[in-house]
């Protein structure tokens, strides 16, 4: 009894130990899913203030960033037809080939069903009768007779195997009729998307040429560059404040410490280079990065997206907080796959190639920022 008591005594500091541990990460998730909350707010709030001076833009840009926000969903839903038509295609073809087995193996039980049948006609039903009357030695019948248990057994069995697999083939053959029908359904869904998004496609230049047409002057298009650049500054500190209340991921190297060794958000040829001239005094800010229509933008470091969403002038967007003050930025995408909120591992898919924000060519716009303000992405990326 004094042992028990003992033991108890001793459990308790552990018990308590445990539920200080399990507190504390409950209050973690808690305090993170407070970081979260705060973020999307903080980014909501942002997204209302950029509608609403969207709204007061002119009409050609309205409709060129409706376009585009429209074609980043049918791209979006596209990609997702083709892989549930894939998908459905394989299941189809192992449904196919299992139902190929099923029908030979019910062919050969068929037959040696029947076989059993016929040998059960000629020698007639009193075989273990027979058996008794034909055997002297009890040892011996008692080896025969249970041999032929054994016999019985694996019979019934291949008759219950039978019947099990005459249900399995009506199962697979209803579920051929309803792979084909969803696999017939994605496809009509995949041609209708596709003809709206080539209705898209040519809608989106005829207002891209009106667009062009009326900023053929320089000073015009220089005054729009300084707008896009204004507004995308106030996402920027939007976001960096926003960041500042979030704590950084353990266990992963700095951003610093990654320095020259970062690997290139997308394949393609660099068309502008940091600090190049854009326009009168204008210099461009970061790279832009010809790139093949839809492919992978990878995450060039760990981090948090803080902005995933279709800003003017950068199309849809998206920028990744990797904490200690550095934040990278990809625009002009085509579709984007991760939201505000998600964390990011290093060379994880982020988004996909594109030419929204009013460019003709599908290219990457990419930056890096220390404390908000643009670094040369060359000394961080390594030397291809």
């Amino acid at each position: 009894m004094t042992r028990l008591k003992a033991r108890s005594f001793l459990a308790l500091p552990f018990l308590g130990l445990f539920c200080l541990s399990l507190s504390f990460y409950v209050m973690a998730d808690n305090h993170q899913q407070d970081e979260l909350k705060e973020l999307k707010r903080s980014i909501s709030t942002l997204e209302k203030k950029l509608q609403s001076q969207r709204q007061e833009k002119g009409q050609l840009q309205t409709q060129i960033e409706a376009v585009e926000i429209d074609a980043a969903k049918l791209n979006r839903s596209i990609r997702s037809l083709h892989t549930q038509i894939t998908v459905a295609s394989k299941n189809l073809k192992r449904l196919k080939n299992k139902k190929s087995a099923l029908e030979k193996r019910i062919g050969d039980q068929r037959s040696a069903i029947a076989e059993y049948i016929r040998s059960v006609h000629k020698t007639g039903s009193e075989e273990p009768i027979k058996l008794l009357l034909n055997q002297q030695d009890p040892l011996q019948l008692a080896r025969i007779l249970k041999y032929y248990d054994y016999l019985l057994e694996a019979r019934s069995k291949k008759i219950e195997q039978f019947t099990t697999d005459i249900n399995q083939l009506d199962i697979t053959v209803a579920e051929i009729q309803t792979t084909k029908i969803a696999l017939n359904d994605s496809k009509n869904t995949l041609e209708t998307d596709r003809k709206k998004l080539a209705n898209n496609v040519k809608s989106r230049k005829t207002i891209l040429d009106k667009l062009n047409k009326s900023l053929l002057s320089g000073n015009k298009q220089l005054t729009g560059y300084q707008k896009q650049r204004k507004q995308l500054e106030t996402v920027i500190n939007t976001v960096k404040k926003a960041a500042e209340r979030i704590a950084p991921a353990k266990n992963y190297p700095s951003f610093i410490s990654s320095k020259g060794k970062l690997s290139w958000p997308v394949k393609g040829k660099l068309t502008h280079s940091f600090g190049s001239l854009r326009g009168g005094d204008l210099r461009w800010e970061g790279w832009l990065i010809n790139a093949r229509s839809g492919a992978e933008i990878k995450a060039i470091h760990h981090g948090r997206v803080v902005f995933s969403n279709y800003l003017r002038g950068f199309g849809l967007l998206v920028i990744i907080d990797h904490g200690d003050d550095y934040m990278s930025l990809y625009a002009h995408n085509q579709t984007l796959l991760r939201e505000t909120g998600d964390w990011i591992q290093s060379g994880e898919v982020i988004s996909r190639a594109g030419n929204t924000g009013g460019l003709t060519n599908p290219a990457l716009y990419f930056e890096i920022r220390e404390k908000g303000t643009p670094i040369n992405p060359k000394i961080w990326l390594v030397k291809r």
